[in-house]
């Protein structure tokens, strides 16, 4: 597998971004639990990681991020399960996944929901805040569940977002994970 494009974001020195596999699936759910994340819905072909290397030709380096681009209903799209090891946080990983996810989504709309200390992070990745009573009927169901589990877990606002007008990049991706979802939600 090649590693995945990524636009206009620096990564930290052999870290490089790639296509999930099905072997990336222990470190998915190592994650996923340690953040308290929903762990339904991991498809790894839907994932891009980041991973560290040794500098070798051999691969089979250290998975340090990865995010998802989940279906809605064949509409939308979701950025979710976004994750960054916490010694690579602050370098650029995120950002550089937000990127390559977003660019994946191409021209339909992406939406995420994160808590309200991470917003500032998807904000300068071109990501705005949905008000409360422009929610998309589709996700209203998903928003109202996450703003009582947010509270509840982290004592923080659950924010809505969606990736502004132009925020996206070739929409091939996109297409195929609209075909391949068969009206998935979640």
């Amino acid at each position: 597998m090649q590693p995945v494009a990524v636009r206009a974001v620096a990564l930290p020195a052999r870290v490089q971004l790639r296509p999930g596999r099905a072997a990336d699936r222990p470190a998915f759910l190592r994650g996923i639990l340690r953040e308290k994340l929903n762990p339904l819905s991991l498809d790894p072909a839907r994932f891009t990681v980041a991973e560290r290397t040794d500098g070798g030709s051999g691969g089979g380096g250290q998975v340090v991020g990865f995010g998802q681009i989940k279906p809605l209903g064949g509409c939308a799209l979701e950025l979710s399960t976004l994750i960054v090891a916490e010694e690579e946080r602050g370098k650029g990983v995120g950002s550089a996944l937000i990127h390559s996810l977003s660019a994946q989504a191409g021209d339909t709309p992406l939406y995420l929901t994160t808590i309200a200390s991470q917003a500032p992070l998807y904000q300068r990745c071109g990501f705005e805040e949905v008000a409360r009573d422009q929610v998309p009927p589709f996700l209203l169901a998903e928003y109202l569940v996450g703003l009582l589990l947010a509270w509840l877990v982290t004592r923080q606002r659950l924010v809505l977002m969606r990736l502004a007008a132009g925020g996206g990049g070739g929409g091939q991706q996109a297409e195929q994970l609209r075909q391949d979802s068969g009206g998935e939600h979640g």
